[in-house]
């Protein structure tokens, strides 16, 4: 943030540096002030001549400098957020062999579709991450499984008002032993969105722009791993 505006100094010249803009405005504020003189400086947000700081930035240095009636301030403020999180869902079913068992887990995305009469009622779709599995046991006690597992994301909507749904599935079959683990994962998305705000002409200056435009980077990955691991229980335990 770059702006200049008018002011008066009642003797000399007035030097400060500081953690942003804001602390100069208060006669008692912590900052180190050099000075040939006394009085208070006034800074005026309004007056800043290009504005693209960050929101919430993570750190800030400010600097001021007040001579004759002129006040140049400066704010140089930055913002680096990076994260990863981990959700672990342990979700069990219980199905017999060769019969099918499923499991789904998400929301309902409601929207209003018209009848032929005129009326609207509101109708679901579902947008979740769907796991169908058939086992079948083998004469040596191994479980052979046919997989279909579908991940379902929430997409644009039509002129209509209804959702499109994005399907991302993959259809498998695998042969593992009792109780052990079989992973799968390749449901993969990335998202990259970059955005620049700038002042016309002088944000397009090499080196110098980065003065009077404000560039972002968000870029987002998120993988899915499915865990499975299907054990043969006993009828005897189930009687």
């Amino acid at each position: 943030r770059l702006g200049l505006q008018g002011a008066r100094t009642p003797n000399g010249d007035d030097f400060g540096f500081g953690g942003s803009l804001e602390q100069f405005e208060s006669p008692n504020n912590p900052i180190d002030i050099f000075n040939n003189g006394t009085g208070t400086i006034l800074v005026n947000d309004n007056a800043l001549n290009v504005d693209l700081g960050v929101t919430n930035p993570t750190g800030s240095f400010a600097l001021e400098f007040l001579t004759g009636n002129t006040f140049l301030d400066l704010e140089l403020s930055a913002l680096e957020n990076e994260g990863s999180g981990e959700i672990v869902s342990q979700p069990k079913v219980l199905t017999g062999d060769k019969q099918t068992a499923v499991i789904k887990t998400g929301t309902e995305i409601p929207y209003q579709n018209a009848t032929s009469s005129g009326a609207t009622s509101t109708e679901f779709k579902e947008a979740v991450l769907k796991l169908e599995v058939t086992p079948q046991i083998t004469p040596d006690g191994r479980i052979v499984m046919d997989l279909v597992i579908s991940q379902d994301s929430i997409g644009d909507l039509l002129p209509t008002g209804e959702p499109v749904i994005d399907i991302t599935e993959i259809q498998t079959q695998a042969i593992v032993g009792d109780g052990q683990t079989l992973v799968l994962g390749g449901l993969f998305q990335m998202s990259t969105v970059t955005s620049v705000e700038k002042v016309p002409l002088l944000g397009d200056i090499p080196f110098l722009g980065r003065l009077f435009r404000h560039d972002m980077n968000d870029m987002e990955k998120r993988e899915i791993l499915i865990f499975i691991t299907p054990k043969i229980i006993d009828e005897a335990l189930l009687d």
